[in-house]
């Protein structure tokens, strides 16, 4: 599977735009720039709702896509992709998760 050289692509930019956003939500210091303005900060919100919708959106892709392969090997990659999107979306949901409510 790692010598796919598709399916490493398709993870590294996966783990790019997901590993950003997770960085993002990393605590920082109280003189981080925010996005909103004024006595509030909703950089975590959205943020945490980008990396949601983000690994959310991949997941279901890669579901669709393994459900239209014929090849198996396809497929199978396609699977792992799902897998790894549903992951992270979980462990997302519950690590950054209070950010949204």
């Amino acid at each position: 599977m790692l010598k796919d050289r598709r399916f490493q692509i398709w993870f590294a930019v996966f783990a790019l735009v997901a590993g950003t956003l997770i960085a993002l939500l990393w605590p920082k210091s109280s003189g981080y720039p925010s996005i909103g303005g004024g006595g509030y900060d909703l950089s975590n919100w959205v943020y945490t709702l980008g990396l949601l919708a983000f690994t959310g959106v991949w997941s279901l892709v890669a579901i669709a896509i393994a459900l239209g392969r014929d090849d198996a090997h396809a497929a199978k990659r396609a699977y792992w992709l799902a897998a790894i999107g549903a992951v992270t979306f979980v462990a997302s949901a519950v690590a950054f998760g209070h950010h949204v409510t």
